[in-house]
């Protein structure tokens, strides 16, 4: 039997898992893994560094190979880490692991819906509160009815209180918390996917916002463009949508005016 964790990151596009699955992986027992799930789709991805600089990959190599439900087991023998990250944010995905035998943790990262939605717009995407209610919801649910071991998180104290929050994260998954997690970038990661956080170390990562994540490249720092940005009339539409109070209570959580911060500054399960 295989020994070893496997920590899936759960949540909405566009809050922040990168940056969470990327300082987890940084950890000298830990590897991450990117967004996994893009090396079996159809038009399946390859590792971003390896692809980026030409090279054989030393984690995803045969990948074609090897059968999705079999995925983490084999790349827990073959990293030979105590942890493997997967920020793949997928409930299909994550459904396919669930008789596996290997120890099975996630994390559940919530960031402020102004903040997601601002995201989603600056990409052409329609999706609004509603959808993010619906998303984070179902979340909840795959977590709770399949009694798995969770924790949630927000973006807020990750950006904010990011020591403590890696302590306890690490701390829950076995690990001892090093501070030179913090900056990942000073690492090698192989995964697929590219974003923002990825572009600290690669090259080719070509975005509407490309010009900011350039600006901010290998440092640490907390993205509120949402604040100023955002439309006026779009955070009072979120503000007034009748869902969000009994999703802050059901997930006991607050809304700031800096964003979401656990109603007890802790990750706790849900």
């Amino acid at each position: 039997m295989t020994r070893g964790t496997v920590a899936f990151v759960m949540c909405s596009t566009r809050s922040g898992s990168t940056w969470l699955a990327l300082m987890l992986g940084s950890n000298s027992r830990a590897q991450y893994l990117g967004e996994l799930n893009r090396m079996f789709r159809d038009d399946a991805e390859a590792c971003s560094l390896c692809t980026e600089r030409g090279q054989w990959c030393p984690v995803f190599h045969n990948m074609d190979k090897v059968r999705p439900r079999d995925v983490h087991q084999v790349l827990l023998e073959r990293t030979e880490r105590q942890v493997i990250v997967d920020n793949s944010k997928s409930l299909t995905w994550a459904r396919k692991s669930l008789d596996r035998p290997f120890d099975k943790r996630f994390i559940h990262l919530l960031r402020d819906p102004r903040a997601v939605v601002y995201s989603w717009q600056r990409r052409g995407r329609t999706k609004g509160i509603e959808q993010w209610i619906e998303e984070n919801y179902a979340i909840r649910q795959f977590l709770t009815d399949a009694g798995l071991d969770y924790r949630v998180v927000t973006y807020n104290e990750l950006a904010d209180h990011t020591d403590e929050t890696m302590e306890r994260l690490c701390s829950w998954l076995g690990l001892a918390y090093e501070q030179r997690q913090m900056v990942y970038w000073e690492f090698e990661h192989h995964g697929a996917g590219r974003n923002g956080a990825t572009a600290s170390f690669l090259r080719d990562y070509v975005a509407s916002d490309e010009a900011y994540y350039a600006e901010h490249r290998r440092q640490a720092f907390h993205d509120k463009r949402w604040q100023s940005e955002l439309e006026t009339d779009v955070k009072e539409a979120i503000l007034r949508s009748p869902r969000l109070q009994q999703f802050l209570d059901d997930f006991r959580i607050t809304l700031t005016p800096d964003g979401l911060e656990p109603k007890l500054r802790s990750a706790s399960p849900g």
